[in-house]
């Protein structure tokens, strides 16, 4: 049983996406109600992806097919660790100067406040937030 229908290789994924796209913009769906809709499949998404259970399964049917193709998908299943570094007090004092850092050049544009010299320069990328 698949949960919904969807592609399994990459010409399908293009076509799929080539298809909803041309959709949404051909006016024949409400664009704000595909946004919600999506935005929704993306909570499902990490829900059913945090689920230890399923991440358990997952993990034990990847093993099976480590470094090979898997069925008649375009896709190669490989495992691949990642690290928590929170334990460590050095890193997690430079990833809190990262952040302040962060937050004083967005509060002042990149701009030095004292000199009003040109400090950084940044790209803003805009957001629609949502919330469900």
């Amino acid at each position: 049983m698949e949960l919904i229908k969807l592609p399994t290789k990459k010409d399908q994924l293009n076509t799929y996406v080539n298809n909803a796209i041309g959709v949404v913009l051909s006016g024949e769906v409400d664009p704000l109600m595909v946004e919600f809709q999506l935005r929704i499949m993306e909570k499902a998404i990490t829900q059913i992806r945090k689920d230890v259970r399923v991440k358990k399964y997952v993990m034990e049917e990847a093993e099976k097919y480590n470094g090979q193709k898997y069925m008649d998908c375009d896709i190669k299943v490989t495992e691949r660790k990642t690290a928590d570094y929170s334990g460590d007090t050095e890193w997690t004092i430079l990833k809190a100067q990262l952040k302040s850092r962060e937050t004083l050049l967005k509060g002042t544009g990149g701009i030095d406040p004292e000199t009003g010299a040109i400090v950084v320069t940044y790209k803003v990328s805009e957001i629609l937030n949502i919330k469900l």
